[in-house]
């Protein structure tokens, strides 16, 4: 503690004494409360108390490590992680003495999962299940969490930023704090493999050293693996095809509902890229994994690798003309938490940008045969990209289009700069299939191409909306993302015909060599 100065370690003292009060306050209000009926709200005010007491025990282990030196090291605490939160506060009263087995250190994690989910099932009527939220917990589990809540609170009252383990440990253990927020490093943490080394250890303390010399051990082979594959030749020939590397990325939609059984038959016909749902809870987030050959050198295995990605993310965008992207958080009507009437007791209002910001998706589900034609899709773009400069401007607008898309919301307006996008997406096309000589009117032009699915009068309005975009000018029409699904639509509708009138062609020669 002699490193920490005064200031953070009363700071640090006078935050953990905010978090206990508060927890007593809201278990207070949790033993007013009497009946059956009263059920869930006291188990949930007693979960908002013992999470209050899970961040006063953060707060400590910060506070006592031998890293920190800034107060805002704790000001940046995440007070999003309420699982975590639960875990700690059940979790740390015997970490000093640090004897754990992986049945012990599972079951905490598990019971603080289950007091997130049951308080979460218990805050709202569930229109899929009529059962009152009331009916859903037992008294006798809010009395438990209750009386775990006093304890727990009492114990933290004794504890000064001083008992804590040596500054040696502490390091460890920030770095397990700290390692833990990585999604993927988590899982490792908690891998059967990981958990049995725990038992055989018998020491939480040891088993986050040694946790922690694993992993700085394969990130210095990795350094020196990458080392060495930057250094190699490129090399060419048949023996350049066998696979090496694998690249995971995880991609969302908001149009479409995805099921493993539509992904097991493209990956049956796919060498390259397979796909699979993150988890049956999460039908909309899907993982796909790329694997390259080595004729891939690690100097081009990133431009490689996102270069195809687009390219799948592109066609599958255009065959289901739907949405998908990689993950981007949104505040799509708010952009506080909560808002109170000082004037009249602090209640709570709420208010909204209206339309909220998201597109209304009829409810689709992705199928064998969207799949099927993302492949089309996803050939025709590969093959005439590398062979026409002017499709790969309009890939290039397409996707800029597809990510504004993803990224508008109440913080940045930029529903008309995606418009502008998808419409030279769907010009540099035009050019680029010859379907327009970049003289002729356009409008004209387009209306020709895409009349058929869409009304000419309509389709002439987005044209000319277009225009007066690329011209700086104000549209004559409020762009909206209506607008801009509309003229998404109309890019991936003439691709479809592209793609198509090309495997026509395609076939016609085949037909013709036959002969």
């Amino acid at each position: 503690m002699d490193n920490i100065d005064k200031e953070t370690i009363e700071y640090c003292r006078k935050l953990r004494e905010a978090c206990l009060a508060n927890a007593e306050e809201l278990l207070n209000s949790a033993e007013t409360l009497q009946g059956e009926s009263t059920a869930h709200i006291r188990f949930h005010l007693a979960a908002l108390a013992i999470e209050e007491v899970g961040q006063s025990v953060i707060i400590l282990l910060n506070a006592s490590s031998a890293t920190l030196d800034k107060i805002d090291d704790q000001r940046s605490i995440a007070t999003d992680d309420h699982v975590k939160k639960l875990f700690w506060a059940i979790f740390s009263p015997l970490i000093e003495q640090g004897q754990f087995t992986k049945e012990y250190i599972e079951s905490h994690r598990e019971l603080a999962r289950r007091i997130h989910k049951l308080r979460l099932d218990t805050l709202y009527t569930n229109p899929q299940n009529p059962l009152l939220p009331h009916d859903r917990v037992e008294e006798k589990e809010a009395d438990s969490l209750i009386r775990l809540c006093e304890a727990r609170i009492e114990m933290e009252k004794r504890v000064e930023l001083s008992d804590v383990p040596d500054a040696s440990k502490l390091e460890d253990f920030n770095w397990f704090y700290t390692a833990s927020d990585d999604r993927e490093k988590k899982r490792l943490f908690f891998s059967s493999n990981s958990l049995d080394e725990l038992e055989k250890l018998g020491n939480i303390f040891d088993w986050m050293k040694w946790l922690r010399e694993e992993f700085t051990e394969a990130e210095e082979e990795s350094r020196e693996l990458l080392l060495q594959e930057w250094k190699k030749e490129p090399i060419g020939g048949i023996e350049g095809n066998e696979p090496k590397w694998k690249v995971k990325f995880r991609i969302y939609s908001d149009s479409h509902s995805i099921r493993q059984r539509a992904l097991n038959t493209w990956n049956s016909n796919s060498e390259f890229i397979n796909m699979k749902l993150h988890s049956s809870n999460n039908s909309n987030e899907l993982i796909c994994e790329l694997t390259l050959p080595n004729i891939v050198h690690i100097r081009k295995l990133w431009n490689t690798a996102r270069a195809i990605s687009r390219e799948f993310v592109a066609a599958l965008n255009i065959a289901t003309v739907g949405l998908f992207w990689w993950h981007v958080d949104k505040d799509i009507s708010r952009f506080y938490e909560k808002i109170w009437d000082l004037e009249n007791d602090n209640t709570e209002v709420g208010i909204d940008v209206l339309p909220k910001l998201n597109i209304e998706w009829e409810h689709q589900s992705l199928t064998e045969d969207d799949l099927k034609y993302t492949r089309h899709i996803m050939g025709y773009i590969h093959h005439t990209t590398r062979s026409n400069p002017r499709y790969r401007e309009a890939l290039e607008n397409y996707l800029t289009g597809l990510a504004l898309l993803s990224k508008n919301d109440i913080h940045l307006r930029i529903e008309p700069n995606a418009f502008a996008y998808f419409f030279m997406a769907l010009k540099t096309l035009l050019l680029a299939s010859g379907d327009w000589d970049g003289v002729g009117d356009l409008k004209i032009t387009t209306v020709d191409q895409l009349s058929e699915f869409t009304p000419g009068q309509n389709l002439s309005n987005y044209i000319e909306w277009g225009m007066q975009l690329e011209k700086r000018d104000n549209p004559t029409k409020r762009i909206t993302l209506t607008e801009v699904i509309n003229m998404k639509t109309h890019c991936d509708i003439y691709v479809h015909l592209l793609a198509d009138r090309e495997l026509i062609r395609l076939r016609t020669l085949a037909d013709s060599s036959e002969e």
